[in-house]
């Protein structure tokens, strides 16, 4: 009778303890407007915004409507700015670099992306963003963009 009764204890203590246990949660990833084309990239986290979207193919009139705002980050912590970047604009063959030590576009980008034309790409490269508390730095990745 005793084997019994603390068989049976020992069975309850196991079970309770058992299912003391929290599972872990899941880890669903939840896509930002435009991070579509960001899934198939090569590496994870920040990453430039440009008219929603994070690369591939863009019309005149997104880049008009885009350049009045500033550029975005996004694939970090909300409210991270970027205060850093470089873009490559090439046009009809030619490439011209320019910088910026701001998240916004200055005039002579917002006026060399404008005359872009069918054919003709850009890209941000060596961007870089404050995280929330000003302190942090992280790199901002950036796709190529194709005016269509």
């Amino acid at each position: 009778m005793k084997n019994n009764a603390l068989q049976l204890f020992s069975l309850t203590a196991l079970l309770l303890l058992t299912c003391s246990f929290k599972q872990s949660p899941s880890t669903t990833a939840t896509l930002s407007p435009g991070m579509e084309t960001a899934v198939d990239a090569d590496f994870g986290g920040a990453f430039l915004l440009f008219a929603g979207k994070f690369g591939g193919e863009i019309t005149k009139n997104e880049i008009v409507t885009a350049s009045k705002s500033d550029l975005q980050v996004d694939g970090c912590a909300r409210g991270s700015r970027i205060f850093e970047y470089t873009i490559y604009i090439t046009k009809g063959g030619q490439t011209s670099k320019l910088s910026n030590k701001s998240n916004t576009l200055t005039g002579e980008i917002k006026d060399k992306l404008k005359a872009l034309s069918k054919g003709d790409t850009f890209e941000f490269k060596d961007s870089k963003a404050y995280l929330p508390d000003g302190k942090e730095v992280v790199n901002v990745h950036g796709k190529q963009f194709k005016v269509v």
